[in-house]
């Protein structure tokens, strides 16, 4: 692969521009095409930042083809945050490029194993569920007859909803899986799929596997050339990247949870569907030594006991302090006895509970046909044990280093039930991003169009580990959208809007609720609303909905579907208006007149009380920097960034920005933030200009 390859691809009467009717010449594109040619031929690492409508996806995909041709032994992994994206670029991206460019290179999609379907586990349920499995129209015989018609196993190809729990106990489970000893190795969907990613040189993947393989790495000292999680490699390009740091750290947190604790009890103590007895109480009739299965039922009873005595305790420590989640420091150990009892005790039934079903699984006379059960039993065992660990650590103030340790406030299930999980996260995710990833591999690209503050990456990259301690070449390069932001994009910061304080709180939301709904109406809907809390999001929506709907304008809110049902609406009706939070700032692509507004009601700056993130404040002011400067304000940039550019999709779109938050005018600070966004048509404006602004830009 050299220079000019990438040139007759890209550039004006290149491959593309002759296969691609819509195709149009991007300088930008050329260019970070030949800079991830760079990356490969000199084993660099880079950091790249390409702004909306750059095509980073084949900027990337067209060097990691040439070089999978040309080096067949560096198999390329591509990585990325979201399943949308890994389809797209698996589904739609590589069949199109790799035709129009004429060549050819084996491919696959690598998802998680808990994504398949486990033909064995699928038998061992039917077998207990006799009676449900032959009604065709139960969940479980649906199953049955999809499972013989599927080609892929995958669950996201089921077309009808699926219950999670009946999804647990047939998916792929590593702890279960009885490798080649299994009757269905042959037919089994996640070995077909393993030997596809062993034969195709590049692989189309994401952040969550990349982690657990890079973790599994880690931890065994295990290099790129043996086979992990996923088979060898050694090149990596990371889509998305500006979540590696969040990414990677829920990844190495370590949990204890008496909601998960007891579900892995009931996996023990529950009958299955249509079963007469329990898995303890199938294996007892084999037991060896007299009174252990009695004791190990005794020792069940205890434990769920234990938990729910640590979930009382814990739900009421945390309503006492208001809060729903608290960094636990070393000054609040002594005010933990209560917790360091009840925890103690919770983890020593697990203990006992869990070597009473070793000397079960040790002392029997189960048949061979019991081999599966016994390995159930040694699975559940062997994860209650490890819930428990994650208490024995948290208790043992001694052995306390840098990590996090903190208890969170989780609500699940549609009663809004709540257990407090109890948690250690790592304070830096970045020595672990380069022993495990960076420092090993021969070429990592990492690139998203939100990496670059206007710092040289310094903010990015300083959270994840680079650049390395070493003469290791790091490239870096922005290549700015080719979108005419400045004539087709409107940015509104009225600046007489009232600084949000969580004092003056009520005031703010009622002032949002009357620009929102106003603001709307002068677009005509065709909106995307963006909050900071799911709690604001419900109360400024419902101040707004009764002017918003007595003009027949369609209202969509986060949490009344799911995601994908909630994009497909929006799309569907131009002028609907989708209300959101977190997770709606980034991944969606609206182009067209379907989005012609974004309202930003309040900067993405983070909760300060996260545990983690203040934590890691703290570490940068005792380190003598600034935890807001240096980790406050530059990872709400980044996030504005993103929330920006949700609007302008193609080059066509045209359509307004509206920030509400007035400190983004008023505060020094908001001329950082202002500076990381494309530059726009951004006149000033006071609130009761913003209507007539609106209409003017949009519609004459």
């Amino acid at each position: 692969m050299n220079q000019n390859d990438i040139y007759d691809t890209f550039d004006e009467g290149g491959v593309l521009s002759k296969n691609f009717a819509a195709y149009e010449y991007r300088e930008g594109q050329m260019l970070m095409a030949d800079l991830v040619r760079q990356a490969y031929e000199t084993h660099a690492i880079a950091a790249i930042e390409a702004g909306t409508g750059i095509g980073k996806s084949f900027a990337y995909l067209v060097p990691a083809l040439f070089h999978a041709i040309e080096e067949p032994e560096d198999r390329t992994v591509i990585a990325t945050a979201t399943i949308n994206l890994q389809k797209q670029l698996f589904e739609k991206d590589i069949p199109q490029l790799f035709k129009a460019l004429g060549k050819k290179c084996q491919v696959a999609l690598v998802v998680g194993r808990g994504n398949y379907l486990c033909l064995h586990r699928l038998e061992e349920l039917v077998s207990s569920s006799s009676l449900l499995a032959q009604d065709p129209a139960s969940e479980i015989g649906r199953l049955v007859s999809w499972a013989r018609n599927t080609e892929s196993g995958l669950r996201s190809d089921i077309e009808w909803r699926l219950t999670g729990e009946l999804w647990q106990d047939v998916c792929c489970d590593a702890d279960f899986c009885l490798g080649y000893k299994c009757p269905y190795i042959k037919e089994c969907f996640l070995m077909k799929a393993r030997k596809r990613a062993s034969d195709a040189r590049i692989l189309v993947s994401n952040h969550h596997l990349l982690f657990s393989d890079a973790r599994m790495r880690l931890d065994d000292d295990m290099d790129f050339d043996e086979e992990a999680i996923l088979p060898p490699y050694h090149c990596l390009v990371i889509d998305e990247a500006h979540n590696i740091e969040k990414n990677a750290t829920d990844f190495f947190t370590g949990t204890y949870s008496g909601r998960e604790m007891l579900r892995q009890i009931s996996y023990l103590s529950r009958r299955q569907r249509g079963a007469n007895r329990n898995l303890i109480e199938e294996i007892a009739p084999y037991s060896l030594e007299p009174g252990l299965v009695d004791a190990i039922l005794d020792q069940l009873s205890l434990l769920v006991e234990k938990v729910g005595d640590l979930d009382t305790f814990l739900l009421a420590w945390m309503q006492s302090k208001l809060s729903t989640s608290i960094l636990i420091k070393t000054e609040h150990q002594r005010l933990l006895g209560d917790f360091c009892r009840l925890a103690k005790e919770t983890e020593a039934a697990a203990g006992r509970l869990c070597a009473s079903c070793v000397r079960l699984l040790e002392h029997n006379s189960a048949p061979d046909e019991f081999e599966g059960r016994l390995h159930e039993l040694s699975v559940h065992a062997h994860r209650i044990d490890a819930a428990a660990e994650v208490l024995r650590q948290f208790i043992d103030f001694s052995a306390w280093g840098d990590d996090v340790h903190w208890f969170n406030v989780e609500t699940y299930g549609k009663g809004h039930q709540k257990v407090v999980e109890v948690l250690i996260s790592p304070l830096s995710i970045a020595p672990k991003l380069r022993q495990s990833l960076f420092e090993k591999l021969q070429t990592v690209v990492c690139t998203s169009a939100t990496l670059d503050l206007n710092d040289d990456f310094q903010y990015w990259s300083s959270r994840v580990g680079l650049p390395l301690q070493s003469d290791r070449s790091y490239l870096k390069a922005t290549f700015l959208s080719p979108f005419d932001y400045k004539h087709r994009l409107l940015l509104l910061t009225p600046q007489d809007a009232p600084v949000f304080t969580e004092a003056q709180s009520d005031a703010f939301v009622s002032y949002a609720s009357d620009v929102v709904g106003r603001s709307i109406l002068s677009a005509g809907g065709g909106s995307l609303v963006l909050f900071t809390s799911y709690q604001m999001m419900k109360v400024v929506r419902d101040l707004a909905a009764p002017m918003l709907e007595r003009q027949g304008l369609t209202l969509l809110t986060q949490g009344e579907a799911d995601r994908f049902q909630l994009l497909s609406r929006f799309k569907e009706d131009t002028d609907s208006v989708l209300f959101a939070t977190d997770s709606f700032w980034e991944g969606i692509d609206a182009p067209g007149n379907t989005l012609r507004m974004v309202i930003i009601v309040k900067l993405p700056f983070r909760v300060p009380t996260d545990p983690v993130f203040k934590a890691r404040q703290e570490l940068l002011d005792a380190q003598g920097g600034s935890g807001f400067f240096h980790l406050a304000l530059p990872e709400a940039t980044m996030k504005l960034k993103q929330g920006f550019g949700r609007l302008m999709r193609s080059t066509m779109d045209t359509g307004v920005v509206l920030i509400l938050d007035s400190r983004v005018v008023r505060k020094g600070y908001g001329i950082y933030m202002l500076n990381a966004l494309p530059e726009s048509y951004h006149p000033e404006t006071t609130t009761e200009a913003i209507t007539d602004k609106i209409e003017a830009f949009l519609y004459n």
